[in-house]
């Protein structure tokens, strides 16, 4: 494959860690809808929102919440209208939804650490709650933010969803443990953002313009594994990382993924994804599996870093 000139001089077609053909048209960053863009106006107002508070009996019975001064701070509760449920023979399984903060107007990068701290808390009780199920291989939690990016309702909000299959993405992800673990050392100048534990980087191959991964600096194959001061820091870097990517955008849409091992265990590295959607794929990535991007990850890295040092 041709490698890749940072410079903008050149188009290339290059891999990504996991194998994946991309087509980086860099001259393609200059189209106006790749621009940062004015943030999107809520319409709902919140005594409407199924999630906001005063309206819990609106939602599926709980199964879970953080409360801070009385009060919920993050609820969790079935899906409504699940793609997996015990019910389905064929798609067994379980879909949860995780309301991350009663205040109808935030997202993620407006809570504080301690904020997220309590919400990655509480995704990894659901977690260990779904290995429970001895039917149940693997785990996907995840997240939607914006219309563009497959959210349903405005309100911020996770999802949880476990299946008695392990995709084979996944399972492409654990054969490629140390390439991934070992991308922000050999990749340092993509590096925007590093705490104790965890390095914030925009990785070369990134199919997404200003795609971030959230890499830990020891060994980890789960968000179940980590311990109380491991998730304080991964919530440190979370909201760092998402707090210069919605001011570099214009709070434009996003999903994170949360990426974990099979329940069966295993050599996997553990990360967290969060893909920017500030452009569509089209008939070009349907018709060939191919991603065309503009992303060039060390300018975003630099862009990303500037912003999180200005404060």
């Amino acid at each position: 494959m041709a490698a890749v000139e940072e410079s903008g001089m050149k188009n290339s077609i290059i891999k990504d860690v996991l194998g994946r053909a991309i087509v980086q048209t860099v001259a393609r960053s200059k189209r106006p809808h790749d621009s940062a863009r004015e943030r999107v106006k809520k319409t709902v107002p919140p005594e409407k929102c199924f999630f906001c508070p005063g309206n819990e009996h609106l939602t599926p019975p709980e199964l879970a919440r953080a409360e801070r001064g009385g009060k919920w701070e993050v609820r969790v509760f079935p899906n409504k209208f699940p793609a997996f449920s015990k019910d389905s023979k064929k798609a067994y399984g379980r879909h949860e939804v995780i309301v991350e903060t009663p205040d109808h107007g935030k997202t993620l990068s407006e809570l504080s650490v301690e904020n997220l701290s309590d919400y990655l808390e509480i995704l990894k009780g659901r977690m260990m709650d779904a290995k429970k199920d001895p039917s149940l291989a693997y785990t996907c939690i995840f997240k939607n933010e914006g219309k563009d990016a497959g959210a349903s309702l405005e309100h911020s909000h996770s999802q949880l969803v476990g299946m008695a299959l392990v995709p084979k993405l996944v399972k492409r992800m654990a054969k490629r443990c140390e390439a991934i673990s070992t991308i922000p050392r050999k990749q340092a100048k993509n590096v925007f953002y590093e705490n104790r534990l965890f390095w914030a980087v925009c990785p070369k191959g990134s199919r997404f313009q200003h795609e971030i991964w959230i890499i830990p600096k020891f060994r980890a194959n789960s968000l179940d594994a980590l311990s109380q001061q491991q998730i304080s820091e991964l919530a440190d870097a979370l909201k760092k990382s998402l707090f210069a990517l919605d001011l570099l955008t214009g709070f434009a849409p996003y999903n994170i993924v949360f990426h974990s091992a099979p329940h069966a265990g295993g050599d996997f590295p553990f990360h967290v994804q969060i893909l920017p959607r500030l452009s569509q794929w089209a008939g070009f990535e349907l018709g060939t599996d191919m991603v065309m991007t503009s992303a060039v990850p060390s300018q975003s890295a630099k862009l990303l870093k500037a912003l999180i040092e200005a404060g």
